[in-house]
Parts: C-alpha cells; sequence; structure tokens
C-alpha cells in the first residue's frame, strides 16, 4: 500500500470532524430557537481496502464519511408566556401550516413544525411568523365541529341572539302543601299558589324578560299534582290587553306516592313578544325525565315532604354578544368567551404524526415536509393516538443540551486534530523515504 493512501485516509478524518462541528454549531446557534430539534452527525467508515497475502487476506480502512445528518425528535422544554395564541405539544405530534408561497416546493405547500408561536392576522387567519396559515377544523354557529381540514379563521366577533326554546326546571314541590279553594288567579297569583320559581328568558331580538313559573297544588287521590302557570309582564307582549300579568304557558306536573315525577303535561307553551320580536315562540317545559318516559326519579323534579326550592333551572336562549377572551383546551380546541355569557367552540388546530418521523426533510422557519420515507402526515385532533396535548400560553423549548454539545465539540476538536497530526506524520515519512537518495 502506498504512503499516500495514509494522507487521504487523514484528509477523510478532518473531513467528517468538519463536518460534525458544523452540526454542533448549528445547534449552538439554536439553543434558543423555539421548537428547533437538534441534529446529530452519524459517520461510518468507507470500504476497506483488501491485500492478498498468499496466506489470507488482510483489510485497511480508507478512513470515514459522513453518513447522515440525524435530527432528533426529543421533547423540548415548555416555557409560559403571555400570549393565548403560543401552543406547545406535550407529545409527537406536529402543527401543519399552510404556506403556497414557501421557496421549497416538494412540499405542496404543507409543512409541519413544533413552533408555535402563532398570531392572527389583520385577515383573522391563525398563522405563523412567515405568513403560513395553520390548519385545523372550523365550527359551525352551533359550535358543531367540522371534520375538514382548512384554514383557521374567526371570522366574525359576534354572536347573533338566540330565543328561549327549552327551559329546563328541576324543583321540589313540598310533599306538605295545602290544596288551596279556587282556581288560579293571575292577579293574585302568590296568594293563590304554593310556590314560584322566576328565570329569565330570551326573545328572538335577544331582549331579555322575567317569567315566573307559579305552581298551586291540585286534589288528586292517587298521588301528588301540581298545576302550573308561567307568568310575564303584560306590557312586554303583544296581546298583553293592558293586564300586569300574561300567562305564557301551562300544564300540569304528576308524581306516584313517593314523590317521583309520574308525568307532565303542557297545555300552552306560546308567547308573543314586543318590539318586533319573532311571534309564536313556542317554549318546551322540561322538568325532568318522567318514570312514563324511562325515568327512575334523578335529575328530575319531585314531591317530598321538604321546603319548596328550586334545584336547578336552566334555559338555551342569550342576547347577542361579542367574543371578550378567547380559551385553547387541550385538545386544541379554541372556544370565544362572549360578553352575553356564552361559550362556543370557534375551531379546532389540527396535529400530524408521522410513521417516520426520521424521514422528514428540514425546510427552514423550524419547519418540516413530508417526503416518501416519513410517509404520509397522519392528521387529526390533538389528545388522539399519539398526536399528544396542546397547552396554550405555552413555547416547546429548544431540546438542545449545551453542556452536550460543548462536550461533543470537544471531543470533535480532538479528533480534527489528531486525523491533521496523522497527515503531519505521514508526510514526515515521505521525506524519509525522499532522504533514502542522498
Amino acid at each position: 500500500m502506498a504512503i499516500s493512501q495514509a494522507l487521504y485516509t487523514g484528509v477523510t478524518g478532518l473531513a467528517v470532524n468538519s463536518d460534525g462541528m458544523s452540526v454542533i454549531a448549528n445547534n449552538i446557534a439554536n439553543a434558543n430557537a423555539k421548537g428547533f430539534k437538534k441534529d446529530r452527525a452519524e459517520f461510518e467508515d468507507m470500504l476497506s481496502l483488501d491485500l492478498n497475502s498468499g496466506t489470507g487476506s488482510a483489510q485497511i480502512g480508507r478512513g470515514a464519511r459522513l453518513r447522515d445528518v440525524r435530527t432528533l425528535q426529543s421533547q423540548g422544554g415548555l416555557a409560559v408566556t403571555d400570549n393565548l395564541t403560543d401552543m406547545a405539544i406535550q407529545g409527537s405530534g406536529f402543527f401543519v401550516v399552510s404556506n403556497a408561497k414557501s421557496e421549497v416546493q416538494e412540499s405542496a405547500g404543507k409543512f409541519y413544525t413544533r413552533n408555535g408561536a402563532f398570531i392572527f392576522d389583520k385577515d383573522g387567519y391563525l398563522s405563523d411568523t412567515t405568513g403560513g396559515h395553520v390548519q385545523g377544523y372550523l365550527a359551525n354557529e352551533l359550535g358543531a365541529i367540522s371534520s375538514r381540514l382548512q384554514d383557521i379563521r374567526i371570522e366574525t366577533n359576534q354572536i347573533a341572539p338566540q330565543p328561549t326554546t327549552k327551559l329546563m326546571m328541576d324543583v321540589n314541590l313540598d310533599a306538605r302543601s295545602k290544596v288551596l279553594e279556587g282556581d288560579f288567579d293571575p292577579t293574585k297569583a302568590e296568594l293563590t299558589s304554593n310556590f314560584n320559581n322566576t328565570i329569565t328568558m330570551f326573545d328572538s331580538q335577544g331582549g331579555s324578560h322575567q317569567m315566573t313559573t307559579f305552581f298551586k297544588r291540585l286534589e288528586d287521590s292517587e298521588g301528588i299534582t301540581f298545576e302550573w302557570h308561567a307568568m310575564v309582564d303584560g306590557q312586554e307582549v303583544v296581546d298583553g290587553d293592558g293586564a300586569k300579568m300574561k300567562e305564557v304557558g301551562k300544564g300540569t306536573v304528576k308524581f306516584d306516592t313517593k314523590g317521583v315525577l309520574l308525568d307532565r303535561v303542557i297545555d300552552m307553551s306560546e308567547v308573543n313578544f314586543a318590539g318586533g320580536a319573532a311571534q309564536g315562540q313556542v317554549i318546551d317545559f322540561d322538568f325532568g325525565k318522567t318514570i312514563k318516559d324511562g325515568g327512575n326519579g334523578v335529575g328530575a323534579s319531585s314531591a317530598i315532604a321538604a321546603k319548596s326550592v328550586t334545584n336547578f333551572h336552566n334555559q338555551n336562549g342569550f342576547e347577542a354578544g361579542n367574543i371578550k377572551s378567547l380559551r385553547m383546551e387541550l385538545d386544541g380546541t379554541l372556544r370565544g368567551i362572549y360578553t352575553n355569557g356564552v361559550t362556543r367552540a370557534l375551531g379546532a388546530v389540527a396535529l400530524a404524526t408521522f410513521e417516520n418521523q426520521d424521514g422528514l426533510m428540514k425546510a427552514g422557519h423550524n419547519e418540516f415536509y413530508s417526503t416518501i420515507d416519513s410517509g404520509p402526515p397522519k392528521i387529526g385532533m390533538a389528545q388522539t393516538g399519539t398526536r399528544g396535548s396542546i397547552f396554550a400560553s405555552s413555547l416547546e423549548e429548544s431540546n438542545v443540551d449545551l453542556a452536550a454539545e460543548f462536550v461533543q465539540m470537544i471531543m470533535t476538536q480532538r479528533g480534527f486534530q489528531a486525523n491533521s497530526r496523522s497527515i503531519t506524520t505521514t508526510d514526515s515519512m515521505y521525506e524519509e523515504v525522499i532522504n533514502l537518495k542522498r
């Protein structure tokens, strides 16, 4: 084997250690970059040279070369911020960003990143710092999230009013209540009833109205029965006829001897509010699941020997409102909190996973794009599969360990020095050969 081969072997050592130092320097340079994933240079020996010695064979190495620069997708630490749209992933998922203007054409405009430093741009799109739009699922006007992947955009900051169509009421009506003589009198409602309950309801314009439901016990030898009358201010309805109170609903609730709700009857539940509201607003008065409908008394109105009380009441109407704040759930759902007290889903951020994360290629800006080696992205909601959870007002730090990088730097420097020494030693051997001629 010629002495010159040792020179070339030393040169390969200088080359791989130079490449290794470049990788280390890049890691250190990005130690504070959010969502950055460090690289590791991996080397291998080159094909050995076979020497036939007659009695066998011998192999002499021809140096080293860079086999791969592998990106290590280990979890970085999560740092808390003051920005709601800063997001961090605890898990193996990636945010999906669409950016058709990117210089990397192989990606078809889709990129994947762990850097969740997002903002809402002037058009309402959730975007990254390069103008790419974060991908996810939007919600309809009722808050139901669709399954179609698209740009996340907050299209409106206002929510339209919703009229009350259902009123849920869980009350206990005292089984010891006396049966009052005579009929219920709207002009003397408190005197001709045993118990009343007041709740705010809304018309189609978002106007609020106080509705009071009066309960009056009836004679019933087989169980316990109360009739109920829902009343509103007569001046707030078009057909009030000058009355102080106007009846907008009535019916009965029946209980067995144990006080469990047997049945409910609604005789009338229509109201015509004034002020331009839609007429014929129908309200479903729900006192809980009856035995007739398969209930067992749990969570339903009752009639036991205890003071009459309202355990729970609720209705589904609300006035118009504007967004006053946003909230991000762990599953990526973005919820708007409105001034009228309504909280509604606006959309959800999608996450992608890959069969082979090592097959992803870097595209700059702490983003990756998929390749044949990585396999196609599997996109879905957070907290499904291995995608992980999304933490709002947080950012994932780089996974670079500076102490480990400096140790690796020292080893690389010593390796470079040792290979340069092999070259100078080989040069000295050349000099000895040349001096043989003297």
